[in-house]
Protein backbone atom coordinates (compact mmCIF):
# COMPACT_ATOMS: atom_id res chain seq x y z
CA UNK A 1 0.00 0.00 0.00
CA UNK A 2 1.80 3.72 -0.86
CA UNK A 3 1.91 5.36 2.35
CA UNK A 4 1.36 9.33 2.16
CA UNK A 5 3.39 11.91 3.95
CA UNK A 6 3.39 15.62 5.24
CA UNK A 7 5.00 18.38 3.47
CA UNK A 8 3.85 20.78 6.00
CA UNK A 9 4.54 22.13 9.22
CA UNK A 10 2.76 22.28 11.94
CA UNK A 11 2.03 25.58 13.08
CA UNK A 12 3.07 26.70 16.53
CA UNK A 13 4.52 29.70 18.51
CA UNK A 14 7.67 29.14 16.66
CA UNK A 15 7.23 29.19 13.57
CA UNK A 16 9.51 31.47 11.09
CA UNK A 17 7.27 34.40 9.80
CA UNK A 18 8.70 36.52 6.14
CA UNK A 19 10.47 39.35 7.18
CA UNK A 20 11.91 37.66 10.91
CA UNK A 21 7.99 38.58 12.47
CA UNK A 22 6.23 36.29 14.57
CA UNK A 23 2.49 36.63 15.17
CA UNK A 24 0.85 32.72 15.98
CA UNK A 25 -0.28 33.18 19.40
CA UNK A 26 -2.59 29.83 20.75
CA UNK A 27 -3.64 30.42 24.34
CA UNK A 28 -5.97 28.15 26.55
CA UNK A 29 -9.81 28.77 27.13
CA UNK A 30 -10.94 26.07 28.48
CA UNK A 31 -8.95 23.97 30.79
CA UNK A 32 -10.66 20.91 31.99
CA UNK A 33 -7.97 20.67 34.51
CA UNK A 34 -9.31 24.22 35.61
CA UNK A 35 -12.77 22.98 36.06
CA UNK A 36 -13.94 23.29 32.41
CA UNK A 37 -16.00 20.54 30.88
CA UNK A 38 -13.46 20.35 28.10
CA UNK A 39 -9.97 21.62 26.64
CA UNK A 40 -10.14 24.75 23.79
CA UNK A 41 -8.21 27.24 22.73
CA UNK A 42 -8.06 30.62 20.72
CA UNK A 43 -5.75 30.28 17.89
CA UNK A 44 -4.59 33.82 16.39
CA UNK A 45 -2.24 34.12 13.15
CA UNK A 46 -0.80 36.20 10.47
CA UNK A 47 -2.52 34.09 7.09
CA UNK A 48 0.35 33.74 5.21
CA UNK A 49 1.98 31.07 7.91
CA UNK A 50 4.07 27.96 7.83
CA UNK A 51 3.55 26.35 4.81
CA UNK A 52 0.86 28.40 3.02
CA UNK A 53 -0.48 29.21 -0.51
CA UNK A 54 -0.54 32.68 -2.16
CA UNK A 55 -3.89 33.41 -4.08
CA UNK A 56 -3.73 35.93 -7.08
CA UNK A 57 -5.80 38.45 -4.85
CA UNK A 58 -2.67 38.54 -2.62
CA UNK A 59 -1.03 40.79 -5.80
CA UNK A 60 -4.62 42.11 -7.59
CA UNK A 61 -7.02 43.78 -5.83
CA UNK A 62 -10.03 41.74 -8.86
CA UNK A 63 -7.65 38.55 -8.80
CA UNK A 64 -9.18 35.41 -7.16
CA UNK A 65 -9.75 34.27 -3.95
CA UNK A 66 -9.34 31.28 -1.44
CA UNK A 67 -13.27 30.78 -2.52
CA UNK A 68 -13.02 30.79 -6.21
CA UNK A 69 -11.08 27.33 -6.44
CA UNK A 70 -13.63 23.85 -6.95
CA UNK A 71 -12.06 21.21 -4.87
CA UNK A 72 -10.85 19.22 -7.41
CA UNK A 73 -8.13 21.55 -8.11
CA UNK A 74 -6.44 20.41 -5.15
CA UNK A 75 -5.93 17.23 -6.10
CA UNK A 76 -2.52 16.89 -8.32
CA UNK A 77 -2.20 13.52 -10.60
CA UNK A 78 1.21 14.84 -12.04
CA UNK A 79 3.78 16.69 -9.16
CA UNK A 80 7.33 16.65 -9.91
CA UNK A 81 10.13 17.49 -7.47
CA UNK A 82 13.23 19.19 -9.07
CA UNK A 83 15.86 19.44 -7.13
CA UNK A 84 18.55 22.57 -7.26
CA UNK A 85 21.71 23.99 -5.57
CA UNK A 86 21.26 27.82 -4.95
CA UNK A 87 23.31 30.01 -1.97
CA UNK A 88 21.86 32.31 0.27
CA UNK A 89 20.20 35.15 -1.49
CA UNK A 90 20.16 33.96 -4.91
CA UNK A 91 17.16 34.92 -7.80
CA UNK A 92 16.43 31.29 -9.23
CA UNK A 93 16.27 31.21 -12.93
CA UNK A 94 16.37 28.05 -14.07
CA UNK A 95 18.38 27.51 -17.61
CA UNK A 96 17.30 25.72 -20.44
CA UNK A 97 18.81 22.21 -19.91
CA UNK A 98 17.14 21.99 -16.45
CA UNK A 99 13.78 23.58 -17.40
CA UNK A 100 13.95 20.45 -20.12
CA UNK A 101 14.16 17.81 -17.47
CA UNK A 102 10.78 18.85 -16.03
CA UNK A 103 7.85 16.41 -17.38
CA UNK A 104 5.54 18.81 -19.68
CA UNK A 105 2.55 17.44 -17.81
CA UNK A 106 3.55 18.67 -14.61
CA UNK A 107 0.57 20.09 -12.48
CA UNK A 108 2.59 20.79 -9.11
CA UNK A 109 6.34 21.39 -9.43
CA UNK A 110 8.56 21.40 -5.82
CA UNK A 111 11.64 23.36 -5.73
CA UNK A 112 13.90 21.50 -3.30
CA UNK A 113 17.07 23.50 -2.89
CA UNK A 114 18.07 22.19 0.67
CA UNK A 115 17.18 25.67 2.47
CA UNK A 116 14.29 24.15 4.22
CA UNK A 117 17.55 23.16 6.71
CA UNK A 118 17.96 26.73 7.55
CA UNK A 119 14.40 27.35 9.05
CA UNK A 120 14.98 28.28 12.57
CA UNK A 121 17.64 30.42 11.36
CA UNK A 122 17.96 33.81 10.85
CA UNK A 123 19.07 33.36 7.74
CA UNK A 124 15.91 31.45 6.79
CA UNK A 125 14.05 34.65 6.32
CA UNK A 126 16.50 37.32 6.12
CA UNK A 127 19.16 35.62 3.65
CA UNK A 128 16.05 33.44 1.61
CA UNK A 129 16.85 32.64 -2.35
CA UNK A 130 14.26 34.10 -4.50
CA UNK A 131 12.31 33.48 -7.66
CA UNK A 132 13.17 35.48 -11.02
CA UNK A 133 10.18 36.86 -12.68
CA UNK A 134 10.86 35.62 -16.29
CA UNK A 135 10.70 31.77 -14.36
CA UNK A 136 6.86 32.09 -14.55
CA UNK A 137 6.23 32.30 -18.29
CA UNK A 138 9.18 29.97 -19.01
CA UNK A 139 6.95 27.70 -16.63
CA UNK A 140 3.94 28.33 -18.09
CA UNK A 141 5.31 27.54 -21.64
CA UNK A 142 7.25 24.05 -20.80
CA UNK A 143 3.89 23.16 -18.72
CA UNK A 144 0.86 24.21 -19.56
CA UNK A 145 -1.05 22.35 -16.77
CA UNK A 146 0.93 23.54 -14.35
CA UNK A 147 -1.34 24.90 -11.12
CA UNK A 148 1.14 25.53 -8.62
CA UNK A 149 4.85 26.34 -7.80
CA UNK A 150 5.83 25.16 -4.37
CA UNK A 151 9.43 25.76 -2.79
CA UNK A 152 10.94 24.81 0.35
CA UNK A 153 12.44 28.85 1.63
CA UNK A 154 9.57 31.02 3.00
CA UNK A 155 8.82 33.34 0.10
CA UNK A 156 9.29 33.44 -3.66
CA UNK A 157 10.30 37.20 -2.52
CA UNK A 158 14.00 36.90 -1.53
CA UNK A 159 14.33 39.20 1.71
CA UNK A 160 17.17 41.01 0.13
CA UNK A 161 16.00 41.63 -3.30
CA UNK A 162 12.19 42.58 -2.18
CA UNK A 163 11.44 45.24 -4.99
CA UNK A 164 12.21 41.97 -7.50
CA UNK A 165 10.04 39.65 -5.29
CA UNK A 166 7.13 41.84 -6.22
CA UNK A 167 6.99 41.38 -9.97
CA UNK A 168 7.48 37.71 -9.75
CA UNK A 169 4.71 37.67 -7.48
CA UNK A 170 2.23 39.26 -9.64
CA UNK A 171 3.88 37.11 -13.28
CA UNK A 172 3.21 33.98 -11.18
CA UNK A 173 -0.30 35.26 -9.53
CA UNK A 174 -1.59 37.14 -12.38
CA UNK A 175 -0.42 36.74 -16.30
CA UNK A 176 0.55 33.22 -15.12
CA UNK A 177 -1.78 32.58 -12.87
CA UNK A 178 0.53 29.92 -10.96
CA UNK A 179 -0.52 29.55 -7.64
CA UNK A 180 2.72 29.85 -5.24
CA UNK A 181 3.02 27.06 -1.88
CA UNK A 182 5.53 28.72 0.13
CA UNK A 183 7.51 26.65 3.11
CA UNK A 184 7.21 23.51 1.80
CA UNK A 185 8.46 20.52 4.50
CA UNK A 186 10.34 18.57 1.97
CA UNK A 187 12.94 16.63 4.73
CA UNK A 188 11.34 13.25 4.02
CA UNK A 189 10.56 13.52 0.40
CA UNK A 190 13.16 12.03 -1.21
CA UNK A 191 12.05 11.77 -5.08
CA UNK A 192 8.58 13.09 -6.67
CA UNK A 193 5.17 11.97 -4.98
CA UNK A 194 3.23 9.60 -7.49
CA UNK A 195 0.10 12.07 -6.51
CA UNK A 196 -0.67 14.97 -4.09
CA UNK A 197 -3.14 16.64 -2.13
CA UNK A 198 -2.93 19.98 -1.08
CA UNK A 199 -5.85 21.74 0.93
CA UNK A 200 -6.03 24.92 2.38
CA UNK A 201 -7.77 25.83 5.44
CA UNK A 202 -11.40 26.79 4.05
CA UNK A 203 -11.95 30.75 5.28
CA UNK A 204 -14.50 32.49 2.73
CA UNK A 205 -12.50 35.13 0.59
CA UNK A 206 -8.77 35.37 1.48
CA UNK A 207 -5.90 36.43 -0.59
CA UNK A 208 -3.48 33.71 1.16
CA UNK A 209 -3.67 30.88 3.73
CA UNK A 210 -1.97 27.89 5.32
CA UNK A 211 -2.30 24.48 3.46
CA UNK A 212 -2.15 21.30 4.56
CA UNK A 213 -0.40 18.75 1.61
CA UNK A 214 -0.23 15.58 1.70
CA UNK A 215 2.11 13.25 -0.78
CA UNK A 216 2.09 9.61 -1.80
CA UNK A 217 4.80 7.76 -2.53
Amino acid sequence: MKKYKYLSYFLDEKTPLYGGKTGIDIKKLDDISSGDSANTKTISMHNHSGTHIDFPNHFFNKGKLSSDYDANFWVFEKPFMLEIIVKESQIILLDEPIINNIPVETDFLILNTGFYKFRGQKKFWNNNPGIHPDLAAVLRKRCPNLKILGMDFISLTSYQHRALGKVAHREFLGHNDILLVEDMKLDELKKSPSRLICLPILIKGIDGCPVTILAQD
